[in-house]
C-alpha cells in the first residue's frame, strides 16, 4: 500500500504494522456504518449440522419497520409493522434458532420448490415425456421433498438502491436434482421498499432442459401478533371466483369450481374462523385469482389488530392455509406454543398439480425462457 506524498517521511518500527490495523479497522468501521446507514444489519445466526455458517439480514426502512430473513431456506422470519395507534408487532411466524428450522417440517417462510403443491402419483408428462419424482408415503410428489430448497443454504447478495433495500438470493439446483429434468438457476429477491410499509418476493429462474416450476413462499402471518395464536379478528377479502376440486388426498380433480354459495367466498370480506366449521380439517384450498394469468395486481386485503394487509402478485392462484397441522408442539421465537388455526398462509403460485391437467396454466419451462414472477405485503394501519 503506497503512502501519501507530503505526509512527512514514513513511519520507523513497530508503527506501520499499527497503523495498517488502525486503517483496516476504521475502514471495516465505515463499511458497517454505511451498511447500517443504508438500512441493512446482517448478523451470525448458527451453523447448520453440516458445517455450512448461516447469517440473518435484518432490513429497516425510514418508516421504521423491519423485515428480517436467514440464508438457511432463504427463510423470512420477521416483521414488525405497526398498527393504527403506531405500535409495532411482529407478524411472522417463526422458530428460536437454526437447530429448530433444521428439525421442522413446517417450512416456516421459506422459499418452496423446485415444486410447491402436490404433483399427483409423483409423475408427470411433459412432451410426450414421463418424469418420475420421489413420492411419500401416500403416493404423491409435494414441495420438493425429500430433499426441499427449504432445507439448503442459499447464496446472498445484500443490495440497496434508491427505492428500496434487500438482497438476492441464488440456487443452483442440478439436473436430475428432486427427479426434475433440467439445471435449474433460480433467484429471489427480498425487497424492502423504503418509503412505506412494503416487501417484495421476486422470482427469477432458466433452466437448461424443459422442465416445470411452481414457487412460492411459505411465510405464516397473524396480524394481531405471531404469538397471537388465534384468527378470531381476522378478516379476509380475496379477488377469486372459482376455487379447485380436490380429492380426498387434496390432489386437483381437474375441475374449477364458482366460489358462490361456499365458505370458499371471500369476494366480500369475511372471518376465516367463522367459517372453518364448514371446512373439514381447516383451509388448505387454492382459489383462483380473478385476473388475467400472469398480470400483476392486488388480489387480497387481509385485516385485524388495528392492521391491514394488502397482497398483489403475478401469480394464477393463492393456497389459503389455516396452519391446520399445528399441534403446540413447536415453540415459536416468542417462546409461545404454537396451535391449531392460529395463524394463515397465503401461498401465491400456481396451481398444484399443473403438469397433469392440460386446462390448467402451464408451469412448463424451456431453454432460452425466464421464469418471472413476483408477490407484494404492503402493510397498513386499518
Amino acid at each position: 500500500m503506497g503512502r501519501d506524498e507530503g505526509a512527512g517521511p514514513a513511519p520507523q518500527g513497530n508503527h506501520r504494522p499499527v497503523m495498517r490495523a488502525a486503517f483496516f479497522a476504521a475502514l471495516l468501521a465505515a463499511c458497517a456504518h454505511a451498511s447500517a446507514a443504508s438500512g441493512i444489519r446482517t448478523e451470525a445466526y448458527g451453523v447448520t449440522q453440516a458445517g455450512q455458517p448461516v447469517e440473518k439480514v435484518v432490513l429497516e426502512n425510514a418508516r421504521g419497520m423491519q423485515l428480517a430473513y436467514i440464508d438457511y431456506g432463504a427463510t423470512l422470519v420477521a416483521a414488525e409493522v405497526a398498527d393504527k395507534h403506531g405500535k409495532r408487532t411482529n407478524v411472522i411466524l417463526s422458530l428460536p434458532d437454526l437447530a429448530a428450522f433444521e428439525r421442522t417440517r413446517g417450512r416456516y417462510g421459506a422459499v418452496i420448490g423446485r415444486y410447491a403443491g402436490r404433483i399427483a402419483n409423483a409423475r408427470y408428462t411433459l412432451d410426450g415425456k414421463t418424469v418420475q419424482l420421489p413420492a411419500n408415503s401416500k403416493g404423491m410428489a409435494i414441495h420438493g421433498d425429500p430433499d426441499p430448497y427449504d432445507k439448503r443454504v442459499w447464496r446472498r447478495q445484500d443490495f440497496a438502491d434508491k427505492e428500496s433495500i434487500g438482497s438476492i438470493y441464488r440456487l443452483h439446483s442440478p439436473d436430475g436434482d428432486q427427479g426434475f429434468a433440467g439445471a435449474l438457476d433460480l433467484t429471489v429477491t427480498y425487497r424492502l421498499l423504503r418509503k412505506r410499509d412494503e416487501f417484495r418476493i421476486e422470482y427469477q429462474a432458466t433452466s437448461s432442459a424443459p422442465t416445470v416450476l411452481n414457487l412460492t413462499n411459505h411465510v405464516y402471518l397473524n396480524l394481531a401478533g405471531a404469538a397471537a395464536n388465534t384468527l378470531q379478528d381476522h378478516r379476509f377479502q380475496i379477488a377469486a371466483d372459482r376455487y379447485l376440486e380436490t380429492d380426498a388426498l387434496r390432489i386437483p380433480t381437474g375441475a374449477l369450481l364458482d366460489v358462490a354459495g361456499t365458505p370458499f367466498d371471500f369476494r366480500r370480506a369475511a372471518s376465516v374462523s367463522a367459517r372453518l366449521g364448514g371446512v373439514t380439517g381447516g383451509y388448505d384450498h387454492s382459489l383462483v385469482l380473478a385476473k388475467p394469468v400472469g398480470a400483476y395486481a392486488p388480489v387480497a386485503t387481509i385485516t385485524a389488530a388495528g392492521r391491514k394487509l394488502v397482497v398483489g402478485t403475478s401469480e394464477p392462484s393463492v393456497q389459503l392455509y389455516t396452519v391446520n397441522g399445528f399441534d403446540g408442539k413447536e415453540i415459536g421465537s416468542e417462546g409461545v406454543a404454537y396451535q391449531r388455526f392460529g395463524a394463515f398462509a397465503f401461498e401465491t403460485q400456481h396451481f398444484p398439480d399443473s403438469p397433469n391437467h392440460a386446462g390448467f396454466p402451464s408451469t412448463a419451462l424451456y431453454p432460452g425462457q425466464v421464469f418471472r414472477s413476483r408477490t407484494s405485503f404492503r402493510f397498513m394501519t386499518d
